[in-house]
């Protein structure tokens, strides 16, 4: 089912035209999802979940929240993606579009004092860790990787690593 024209475009006056796309390869590289075949009742064994309706990659919260009204409007699902990887990456069910936040990638703040980061959700924990250390701070990195989120998996999942008794 593609987007009515109305819907895209209204999406479009959001982000701009060079954030948000409906072109078939790149809508089947998000569909993609390692581990797929693991959800077999949403899959069918396949490594491809249902393809999003579009991909939009929002730059700011201001955008995101615009997005969601607009979803709200046209009654339209989304699935909101950051640095996902593995089935809960997807979008769970067709005709949904799909949020990359990789634009959204900046630490805001680093409390010294305090010991807390203010970062958006696709801050990596390499990235983060990085200008932690110019601090004299560490950070958690999960099991999942210094190429994750570090917010996705503070909020979002399990979160485990090796520093967790360290860090506790």
């Amino acid at each position: 089912m593609a987007l009515l024209r109305e819907v895209y475009e209204s999406l479009q006056d959001i982000v701009g035209p060079d954030n948000i796309t409906e072109e078939p390869a790149t809508l089947d590289s998000y569909a993609y999802q390692w581990m797929a075949e693991l959800v077999p009742d949403v899959t069918g064994g396949s490594k491809f979940f249902d393809r999003p309706e579009a991909v939009l990659v929002p730059g700011s919260t201001e955008e995101v929240q615009a997005i969601v009204k607009a979803c709200n409007q046209y009654k339209l699902k989304f699935h909101v993606y950051s640095t996902g990887w593995g089935p809960w990456a997807a979008p769970p069910s067709a005709g949904q579009i799909l949020l990359d936040l990789r634009r959204m990638n900046r630490i805001l703040e680093i409390d010294e004092q305090n010991m807390f980061a203010v970062v958006e959700p696709y801050v990596v924990a390499a990235q983060l860790q990085a200008e932690a250390m110019k601090k004299g701070l560490n950070n958690h990195i999960s099991g999942a990787g210094a190429g994750t989120s570090v917010l996705a998996n503070a909020c979002c999942f399990q979160g485990g690593g090796p520093d967790c008794m360290y860090f506790a």
